[in-house]
């Protein structure tokens, strides 16, 4: 049977006429023959030309079968050698395939058929291999650039950190009498957690913390897109007198509006407040944050804002301001629901507990709080976790 892919074989043998005999056989099977007759000459040929296979005979002066197939397979990982002896020895048959002989055949070859099985196995055997050898080497280049990809993540992640961190207000901020401390640890190298705090005009302030369901890239851009838009809000109360900014619920449902119609795929909660310097006064909303803010005072602790739906989940949600007095005895305190997390209690309640008793202590500020919650305690922490303060200052 002709083969339909032309193969290379070379045939070792110092018997001349068993050499011929071998070259005719194969290259009426369609292979392309090369016979030599010396050990030494054959492994110099496979160096400078390695074929598919390699016939060699066991007995041969000089560079006997077992030490040219050390030296092709020195030469040549990976190439094909079929010994053949005239003795049929068990012990030569044991040495050539430890020494990774594809087969071993005995002379005279009375039916060839024998000898295409061989060279068919062989080859088969030897692209396998080649193959195997070809999927590892392409596994490896896949790591080696997913390896450097993922650095290249990590460098751009830890860019974007240090750019989302930049965005961030300083801590501790003043505004007349009141004094804003933030506290923010990611889950990852970025956060869906944010906080901001800015001047509106003489009199008022405004503060925020907001939290975008889910993690990482996706989450953390839309708390990028969420400054820009309240930035824009600002501004336009500056420029044009427009009083969104100064109204939480008004500016929750603007947000709202604004993120259902860029289709982001990303919700929020959000609780916005606006205080009042000279009055004392804290105006605020909320948008699905929870746990509830708290405000502790002379008169206690009381949640604040109530059930509300996030922004950019629901077509005209509506939301309500809350008036509250503030002053130099207060303080407002807002936790993520990734602080709840950090609590080792095994039910809500418990843990709710927790946080009351923490935010009744007026005595800490932002990163106090975050320290009392053990957020440094924690090697891996599911959820981002953020605290924001707002403390009224008792003059001294």
């Amino acid at each position: 049977m002709v083969c339909c892919v032309t193969t290379r074989i070379l045939v070792i043998d110092d018997d001349a006429l068993i050499r011929e005999m071998f070259r005719f056989y194969l290259d009426q099977q369609g292979h392309a023959v090369t016979a030599l007759g010396s050990g030494a000459a054959a492994v110099e040929h496979c160096r400078q030309s390695p074929p598919d296979l390699v016939l060699c005979d066991l007995r041969m002066p000089g560079m006997d079968g077992l030490t040219v197939l050390r030296e092709i397979h020195a030469a040549v990982p990976g190439l094909p050698l079929i010994m053949i002896s005239g003795t049929g020895d068990m012990a030569d048959a044991i040495s050539a395939l430890k020494l990774g002989a594809a087969d071993f055949l005995t002379k005279p070859i009375e039916d060839f058929a024998v000898l295409d099985h061989a060279v068919g196995k062989a080859l088969e055997r030897a692209r396998l291999e080649a193959e195997n050898r070809a999927y590892r080497a392409s596994l490896e280049a896949a790591n080696g650039r997913l390896t450097a990809t993922l650095r290249q993540l990590e460098a751009d992640e830890e860019h974007g950190r240090q750019i989302q961190f930049a965005l961030l207000p300083a801590s501790p901020a003043h505004f007349g009498g009141f004094e804003l401390t933030r506290f923010i640890a990611p889950s990852s190298f970025l956060s869906g957690d944010f906080v901001d705090y800015f001047s509106i005009d003489g009199d008022r302030f405004g503060f925020y913390m907001a939290d975008v369901a889910g993690h990482g890239v996706p989450s953390a851009v839309i708390t990028v897109l969420l400054k820009g838009a309240v930035g824009r809000y600002l501004e336009n109360h500056r420029r044009y007198g427009d009083t969104t900014i100064t109204s939480p619920a008004d500016l929750l449902r603007a947000l709202n509006e604004e993120f259902l119609a860029a289709r982001y795929g990303k919700h929020l909660t959000m609780f916005y407040g606006v205080i009042n310097i000279a009055g004392g006064r804290l105006t605020c909303a909320n948008a699905g944050q929870y746990p509830y803010p708290m405000i502790a005072d002379g008169d206690g602790l009381r949640e604040v804002g109530g059930r509300s739906a996030p922004v950019g989940l629901f077509e005209g949600a509506e939301y309500r301001s809350e008036e509250f007095g503030f002053d130099g005895d207060s303080a407002l305190r807002l936790f993520s629901d990734g602080a709840l997390e950090l609590v080792g209690m095994p039910t809500l309640s418990e843990r709710k507990s927790v946080l009351q008793t923490l935010a009744a202590d007026r005595g800490l500020d932002a990163e106090g709080l975050a320290a009392r919650l053990g957020v440094w305690d924690k090697a891996h922490r599911p959820d981002d976790v953020s605290v924001l303060s707002l403390r009224g200052i008792v003059p001294s």
